[in-house]
Protein backbone atom coordinates (compact mmCIF):
# COMPACT_ATOMS: atom_id res chain seq x y z
CA UNK A 1 0.00 0.00 0.00
CA UNK A 2 1.79 3.48 -1.08
CA UNK A 3 2.86 5.82 1.87
CA UNK A 4 -0.09 8.57 0.86
CA UNK A 5 -2.74 5.68 0.87
CA UNK A 6 -1.92 5.02 4.18
CA UNK A 7 -2.19 8.59 5.44
CA UNK A 8 -5.49 8.76 3.03
CA UNK A 9 -6.87 5.31 5.46
CA UNK A 10 -5.39 7.25 8.23
CA UNK A 11 -7.03 10.61 7.93
CA UNK A 12 -10.85 9.21 7.62
CA UNK A 13 -10.26 6.73 10.21
CA UNK A 14 -9.95 3.66 8.80
CA UNK A 15 -7.83 1.02 10.47
CA UNK A 16 -4.50 0.41 9.38
CA UNK A 17 -2.10 -2.26 10.38
CA UNK A 18 1.60 -2.21 11.70
CA UNK A 19 2.49 -4.93 8.84
CA UNK A 20 1.01 -2.38 6.19
CA UNK A 21 2.37 0.93 8.25
CA UNK A 22 5.35 -0.64 8.33
CA UNK A 23 6.33 -0.62 4.86
CA UNK A 24 7.34 2.99 4.89
CA UNK A 25 10.51 2.07 6.65
CA UNK A 26 13.59 0.34 5.66
CA UNK A 27 13.27 -3.75 6.59
CA UNK A 28 15.58 -3.52 9.24
CA UNK A 29 13.56 -1.33 10.98
CA UNK A 30 10.44 -3.34 10.24
CA UNK A 31 12.23 -6.22 11.92
CA UNK A 32 12.63 -4.49 15.30
CA UNK A 33 9.11 -2.63 14.99
CA UNK A 34 7.17 -5.09 16.98
CA UNK A 35 9.32 -4.43 20.19
CA UNK A 36 10.80 -0.74 19.82
CA UNK A 37 8.16 1.31 17.91
CA UNK A 38 4.38 2.05 19.11
CA UNK A 39 1.71 -0.35 17.33
CA UNK A 40 -0.12 2.63 15.25
CA UNK A 41 -3.53 1.50 16.56
CA UNK A 42 -1.99 2.72 19.99
CA UNK A 43 -0.48 5.56 18.57
CA UNK A 44 -3.59 6.84 16.91
CA UNK A 45 -5.58 6.46 20.61
CA UNK A 46 -2.89 8.01 22.72
CA UNK A 47 -2.68 10.83 20.17
CA UNK A 48 -6.25 11.02 20.59
CA UNK A 49 -6.38 11.19 24.49
CA UNK A 50 -3.68 14.00 24.61
CA UNK A 51 -6.05 15.74 22.28
CA UNK A 52 -8.99 15.42 24.08
CA UNK A 53 -7.25 16.74 27.54
CA UNK A 54 -6.18 19.89 25.52
CA UNK A 55 -2.83 19.41 24.21
CA UNK A 56 -1.89 21.23 21.25
CA UNK A 57 2.13 21.15 21.06
CA UNK A 58 3.46 16.88 21.81
CA UNK A 59 6.38 16.22 22.52
CA UNK A 60 7.40 12.21 21.64
CA UNK A 61 10.57 11.14 24.08
CA UNK A 62 12.69 9.05 22.11
CA UNK A 63 10.45 9.22 18.70
CA UNK A 64 12.57 6.43 16.68
CA UNK A 65 11.50 6.36 13.31
CA UNK A 66 8.57 8.56 13.87
CA UNK A 67 5.66 6.19 14.26
CA UNK A 68 3.62 7.81 16.89
CA UNK A 69 4.36 11.35 15.78
CA UNK A 70 3.30 9.76 11.96
CA UNK A 71 0.38 9.02 13.20
CA UNK A 72 -0.60 11.09 15.12
CA UNK A 73 -0.09 14.06 12.76
CA UNK A 74 -2.74 12.36 10.74
CA UNK A 75 -5.24 11.57 12.67
CA UNK A 76 -5.72 14.67 15.30
CA UNK A 77 -5.11 18.61 14.37
CA UNK A 78 -2.06 18.71 16.69
CA UNK A 79 1.31 19.37 15.93
CA UNK A 80 3.74 16.79 16.85
CA UNK A 81 7.85 16.53 17.59
CA UNK A 82 10.23 13.59 18.28
CA UNK A 83 13.50 14.43 20.23
CA UNK A 84 15.69 11.38 18.96
CA UNK A 85 19.40 10.48 19.39
CA UNK A 86 20.41 8.55 16.51
CA UNK A 87 20.32 10.96 13.50
CA UNK A 88 19.51 8.19 10.55
CA UNK A 89 16.11 7.40 12.49
CA UNK A 90 15.71 11.21 12.86
CA UNK A 91 16.70 11.34 8.96
CA UNK A 92 14.00 8.53 8.48
CA UNK A 93 11.41 9.72 10.15
CA UNK A 94 11.24 13.31 8.23
CA UNK A 95 11.69 11.25 5.10
CA UNK A 96 9.26 9.24 5.97
CA UNK A 97 6.92 12.14 7.30
CA UNK A 98 7.79 14.31 4.12
CA UNK A 99 6.72 10.98 1.54
CA UNK A 100 3.29 10.47 3.89
CA UNK A 101 2.08 14.19 4.15
CA UNK A 102 2.87 14.18 7.62
CA UNK A 103 3.18 17.90 7.84
CA UNK A 104 2.76 18.84 11.43
CA UNK A 105 5.46 16.15 12.56
CA UNK A 106 9.21 17.19 12.73
CA UNK A 107 11.82 15.58 14.31
CA UNK A 108 14.84 16.65 16.79
CA UNK A 109 18.09 15.01 16.54
CA UNK A 110 19.07 15.61 20.25
CA UNK A 111 19.83 13.98 23.47
CA UNK A 112 16.81 13.78 25.70
CA UNK A 113 18.74 14.79 28.75
CA UNK A 114 19.35 18.22 27.59
CA UNK A 115 16.19 18.50 26.12
CA UNK A 116 13.67 21.31 26.99
CA UNK A 117 10.26 20.53 27.55
CA UNK A 118 8.06 23.92 28.56
CA UNK A 119 7.58 24.38 24.60
CA UNK A 120 4.85 21.47 24.76
CA UNK A 121 1.90 20.54 26.46
CA UNK A 122 1.56 17.08 26.26
CA UNK A 123 3.88 13.99 25.94
CA UNK A 124 3.88 10.50 24.85
CA UNK A 125 6.74 8.06 26.74
CA UNK A 126 7.07 4.43 25.37
CA UNK A 127 8.87 3.45 28.27
CA UNK A 128 11.98 5.31 26.19
CA UNK A 129 14.86 4.81 28.22
CA UNK A 130 14.25 0.53 28.79
CA UNK A 131 17.28 -0.51 26.15
CA UNK A 132 19.46 0.70 28.76
CA UNK A 133 18.39 -2.04 31.16
CA UNK A 134 16.90 -5.25 28.95
CA UNK A 135 19.42 -7.59 27.84
CA UNK A 136 16.94 -9.83 26.12
CA UNK A 137 15.59 -7.73 23.47
CA UNK A 138 16.97 -7.07 20.10
CA UNK A 139 18.73 -4.08 19.90
CA UNK A 140 18.46 -1.28 17.70
CA UNK A 141 21.40 -1.20 16.63
CA UNK A 142 25.00 -1.14 18.84
CA UNK A 143 24.93 2.65 19.63
CA UNK A 144 23.87 2.10 23.12
CA UNK A 145 25.21 -0.48 25.20
CA UNK A 146 23.47 -1.66 28.61
CA UNK A 147 23.52 1.08 31.45
CA UNK A 148 21.97 1.26 34.65
CA UNK A 149 23.45 4.57 35.65
CA UNK A 150 22.41 5.92 32.23
CA UNK A 151 18.73 4.07 32.83
CA UNK A 152 18.62 6.46 36.17
CA UNK A 153 20.00 9.61 35.49
CA UNK A 154 17.10 9.85 31.92
CA UNK A 155 14.55 9.05 34.30
CA UNK A 156 15.80 11.18 37.31
CA UNK A 157 15.71 14.45 34.66
CA UNK A 158 12.39 12.92 32.54
CA UNK A 159 10.71 13.25 36.04
CA UNK A 160 12.35 16.68 37.28
CA UNK A 161 11.29 18.31 33.96
CA UNK A 162 8.06 16.76 34.18
CA UNK A 163 7.51 18.27 37.60
CA UNK A 164 8.27 21.41 36.26
CA UNK A 165 5.82 21.86 33.78
CA UNK A 166 2.34 24.08 34.45
CA UNK A 167 -0.32 22.93 35.76
CA UNK A 168 -2.84 20.93 32.69
CA UNK A 169 0.04 19.37 31.18
CA UNK A 170 -0.87 15.85 29.50
CA UNK A 171 1.46 12.99 28.92
CA UNK A 172 0.39 9.60 27.68
CA UNK A 173 2.74 6.70 28.97
CA UNK A 174 2.48 2.90 27.33
CA UNK A 175 4.54 0.55 28.78
CA UNK A 176 4.70 3.16 31.48
CA UNK A 177 8.08 5.16 31.23
CA UNK A 178 10.60 3.33 33.90
CA UNK A 179 10.00 5.68 37.04
CA UNK A 180 7.42 7.17 38.77
CA UNK A 181 5.39 10.11 37.77
CA UNK A 182 5.46 13.26 40.06
CA UNK A 183 3.18 13.32 42.48
CA UNK A 184 1.54 16.57 41.20
CA UNK A 185 0.19 14.88 38.35
CA UNK A 186 -3.06 12.50 38.03
CA UNK A 187 -3.74 9.47 36.37
CA UNK A 188 -7.01 10.08 34.99
CA UNK A 189 -7.40 7.48 32.33
CA UNK A 190 -6.66 3.71 31.56
CA UNK A 191 -6.61 1.66 29.18
CA UNK A 192 -5.92 -1.84 27.78
CA UNK A 193 -4.15 -1.55 24.75
CA UNK A 194 -1.06 -2.98 22.13
CA UNK A 195 0.86 -5.46 24.48
CA UNK A 196 0.37 -3.64 27.94
CA UNK A 197 -1.81 -0.48 28.88
CA UNK A 198 -2.10 2.85 27.90
CA UNK A 199 -2.24 5.67 30.66
CA UNK A 200 -3.00 9.82 30.55
CA UNK A 201 -1.90 11.37 33.44
CA UNK A 202 -2.38 15.39 34.06
CA UNK A 203 -0.65 17.43 36.07
CA UNK A 204 -3.47 18.63 38.55
CA UNK A 205 -1.33 20.74 41.32
CA UNK A 206 2.23 22.59 41.22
Amino acid sequence: MPALVVAAALKSGHPVTDRIFDRVYPPELRFISQQHWTPVGVAARAAHLLVEAGARRILDVGSGPGKFCITGALTTRAVFTGVEQRQQLVEIARAVAFRIGADRACFVHANVLRFPFQHFDGFYLYNPFYECIDPTGVAIDDALGLSVPLFRKSILSTTRKLARLPVGVAVATYHGFGGVMPKTYSRVHQENAGTDRLDLWIKTED
